[in-house]
C-alpha cells in the first residue's frame, strides 16, 4: 500500500539530506545531541554509537534544534500523522549509527508506525523486524510496525545517517487525533467501511 507520509518524505529527502550533512559538517550535531536529549543510548553497545536528533516530538517542534534546521522542521511539522498523534514519542529525529555497530532488539507497545528514510546509506546496514531483512536506500522511506521486534546491524566502514519517526497507526484512530490517512480505504479497510 502507498503510504502518503512516506511519498511525502521521499519528495523532500534532498532537504532533510542537506540539513543534515551541514549539522553533521561543522559539529553542530553533536554539539545539540550531547546538549540536549541523549536518549536510546540502551539500545547500542557504546553511548555514541547510535545517535538521535528530534526535531519534532510529542506534538512539538524541537526549538534547539529547529533553529539550525528550519526546512526540515518545517516540511516536518506541517504533517497532521506527526503532529497530530498523541501516542508517546511520536515525532521525527535524524539519527546516525556508526559503523560496526547495531542496535539491540527492541520494540514499542502503542500501536504506532515507524519510518526510516534514508539519507546516507553506506553497504553493510541491515535492519530485521519481524524476522525479515530490511536495507535503505537514500532517498527511499521504509514504513514498519513498530510494534514487532527490530534490530539493526551495521559491518559497513562508514556511518547509516537516516530520518527516523514514529506515527499513529492509520487505522488506530484512538491516540492518533482523529487524523486518517489521505486514503483510508487502501490502508484500512475496516475505516473505509465504517
Amino acid at each position: 500500500a502507498v503510504v502518503p507520509l512516506a511519498v511525502f518524505l521521499e519528495a523532500h529527502a534532498a532537504t532533510f539530506q542537506e540539513e543534515l550533512e551541514a549539522l553533521l559538517a561543522d559539529g553542530r550535531f553533536h554539539g545539540l545531541y550531547w546538549g540536549g536529549e541523549v536518549s536510546l543510548t540502551q539500545f547500542a553497545p557504546r553511548l555514541d554509537d547510535w545517535q538521535m536528533l528530534s526535531l519534532v516530538k510529542n506534538r512539538q517542534r524541537v526549538s534547539r534544534v529547529c533553529e539550525h534546521t528550519p526546512k526540515s522542521c518545517e516540511l516536518l511539522a506541517s504533517r497532521a500523522e506527526l503532529m497530530g498523534c498523541a501516542v508517546g514519542d511520536a515525532g521525527a529525529a535524524f539519527a546516525r549509527l556508526e559503523a560496526r555497530s547495531g542496535l539491540r532488539p527492541h520494540f514499542w507497545n502503542s500501536p504506532r508506525l515507524g519510518f526510516h528514510l534514508g539519507l546516507r546509506t553506506p553497504p553493510g546496514a541491515r535492519m530485521v523486524v519481524g524476522g525479515e531483512e530490511v536495507t535503505w536506500e537514500e532517498g527511499r522511506a521504509t514504513i514498519f510496525d513498530d510494534t514487532y521486534v527490530h534490530s539493526v546491524l551495521h559491518e559497513g566502514d562508514e556511518p547509516r545517517l537516516l530520518l527516523i519517526g514514529w506515527f499513529c497507526h492509520p487505522c488506530d484512530l484512538r491516540g492518533s487525533g482523529g487524523v486518517p490517512p489521505e486514503r483510508p480505504e487502501r490502508l484500512c479497510p475496516a475505516l473505509a467501511a465504517a
